[in-house]
């Protein structure tokens, strides 16, 4: 006797992947500031502007550590990754 797929239990109706799935994610940041030009008068420089920027630098959920909600991949890739920069331009 053969069992069809219809007759497998990988067929039956199940809640057990569903997950919880809102979240709030801040994606972009970006904050910076440019020195007033009458602290630079009496120097060389005409210029300085500092800033710090961030992708993908926070996620609330309800997912396990590590998933992405945007991914629909069970869990089964590369960690999400954030990047964070901070730097200085100078004119001259």
């Amino acid at each position: 006797m053969s069992l069809g797929n219809s007759t497998t239990v990988n067929n039956q109706v199940s809640d057990f992947w569903i997950r919880n799935a809102p979240y709030l994610r801040l994606k972009n940041i970006q904050l910076g500031y440019t020195l007033p030009a009458k602290l630079l008068a009496n120097t060389f420089i005409s210029n300085i502007r500092i800033y710090a920027a961030a992708e993908n630098a926070l996620t609330w959920s309800k997912y396990p550590k590590g998933w992405d909600p945007e991914t629909n991949t069970g869990g089964s890739y590369y960690p999400f990754l954030a990047t964070y920069t901070f730097g200085v331009n100078i004119k001259f």
